[in-house]
């Protein structure tokens, strides 16, 4: 349990501000399945002004269960805040028990997939 930190940091290149002008997203999902009974994972988004040191989360998505973080699970759309500092990275947040086997995926992207399904089976008049 615990946070497990991606080895990749995004430099914005800003000192501060980060996000304001165009919509981004956090999209992460799950490489392989994740492995620890009772577990769970999230997805945190963390900034900060120096590279190595000091990164707050600044948004988090849904806590989900070992149950639904199998391989190609999606874990997280977050939209990414504005007003973060110059630095990001992604923190995956394991609670609940150890787990023994998982790998996941974050990307910074310009758009998500938001297709969602209506109802079937009723007729319109």
């Amino acid at each position: 349990a615990g946070d497990v930190v991606s080895t990749n940091v995004y430099d914005t290149g800003a000192a501060a501000d980060t996000g304001i002008g165009e919509n981004f997203y956090l999209l992460a999902k799950m490489n392989a399945a994740l492995v620890g009974a009772g577990a769970s994972i999230q997805v945190v988004l963390q900034t900060s002004s120096a590279e190595g040191s000091g990164y707050t989360d600044a948004a988090a998505g849904p806590v989900v269960p070992v149950t639904s973080a199998g391989a190609s699970a999606n874990l997280a759309k977050i939209r990414v805040p504005i007003g973060l500092k110059r630095y990001l990275r992604v923190a995956f947040r394991i609670s609940g028990a150890t787990t023994t086997a998982g790998t996941a995926s974050a990307y910074i992207v310009k758009d998500v997939e938001a297709l969602q399904y209506g109802a079937s089976g009723f007729t319109v008049a």
